[in-house]
């Protein structure tokens, strides 16, 4: 919770730093400050210590590396195919879950914690490193805005935008709310952990069929009209966890997966029409704010209708609703800038 409400507190930072000197702003930050608190955090002895560098680390890293700096980036680096751009990377990002997570395990298991975190910590180094190597690269044409907060609160001030910040935030409360809670969701419907667990992974890879061919279905019917089926499906997936059986289980797994998996880029590609160019990375920073403080609360909000109530049946409802809810609102209104 605390990494989210970094990330999503400084969302904006990492992105004003990629608008005003390129590719090395973010990715050195990340490189220096958060592969530097993680790495600290692995010869922690105290757990507060530990958790206050690891949030720390993980909050900076998710602020300057996360897809609101690197699908800015990229779509600034190809102007001629901005949504294939952003594509190809989220592809790139959805092959990483299915590579890290395993292997993530493996290593804790052959070497413990803390030699693992130190890996990991090395390895978000190392590619914040290479990001950064392409120096001023990934700025706008035009110079930013000279001053960051009039940018934002022209942003701010369109309804249209105050929509789409509003749609990601109820969309992300569902996710974030789902995605720490599946397994146990599904060991309460009287699956065994081990397949609760396979459920899990398999909607994890899930991810990958939602952004194969993205970018040929984007020309074709636009990334407001995809992004609206992407949260109506995404919403019957999870609705399969009210079931409880595995063929149900299953059906999430494929169904929530390749919806979620065509949210991360569809988002992307909806917001940069939406945003002034020169400080598209500023702006969409914004979008990070809306999903870090929805990640904060969605597991708090979950967890506390469990709770209170003895089930987690509240629990998917308030994410199908949510869901729901982002497919109304974004409606045919919002039109680009």
């Amino acid at each position: 919770g605390a990494a989210f409400a970094i990330n999503g507190a400084a969302s904006v930072v990492g992105g004003r730093l990629l608008d005003r000197y390129g590719c090395r702003g973010p990715f050195l930050l990340q490189a220096v400050a958060g592969g530097g608190c993680l790495l600290a955090a692995t010869w922690a002895t105290d757990q507060v210590v530990f958790g206050a560098l690891y949030a720390l680390g993980a909050g900076i890293i998710g602020a300057t590396g996360f897809y609101h700096v690197t699908t800015a980036a990229v779509a600034r680096l190809r102007p001629d195919r901005p949504d294939l751009a952003i594509a190809r990377l989220t592809m790139v990002g959805a092959l990483c879950s299915t590579i890290y997570l395993p292997m993530t395990a493996w290593m804790v298991e052959a070497w413990g914690w803390r030699a693992t975190g130190r890996v990991l910590a090395l390895s978000a180094v190392v590619g914040a490193l290479l990001a950064s190597s392409l120096g001023s690269a990934g700025r706008g044409e035009e110079t930013a805005s000279e001053n960051p907060w009039r940018a934002m609160s022209g942003a701010l001030g369109r309804p249209a935008i105050q929509r789409m910040l509003v749609v990601f935030f109820l969309a992300w409360l569902a996710y974030t709310t789902i995605l720490g809670y599946q397994v146990p969701i599904l060991t309460s419907a009287g699956l065994g952990l081990g397949i609760a667990g396979t459920i899990g992974g398999l909607r994890g890879f899930g991810q990958l069929f939602g952004r194969i061919g993205l970018t040929g279905v984007v020309e074709r019917f636009g990334a407001d009209r995809l992004l609206r089926l992407a949260y109506a499906v995404s919403a019957v997936g999870v609705a399969f966890l009210l079931v409880g059986t595995v063929p149900a289980g299953i059906a999430y797994a494929v169904v929530a997966g390749a919806s979620l998996g065509a949210t991360s880029p569809l988002q992307a590609m909806y917001a940069r029409t939406h945003f002034d160019a020169r400080d598209l990375g500023l702006l969409m920073g914004l979008q990070g704010v809306a999903v870090g403080v929805a990640g904060s609360l969605g597991p708090v909000l979950g967890g506390l209708m469990h709770d209170l109530t003895g089930s987690w049946t509240p629990t998917v409802l308030l994410a199908v609703a949510a869901l729901a809810f982002s497919t109304l609102l974004l409606g045919n209104r919002s039109k680009p800038r």
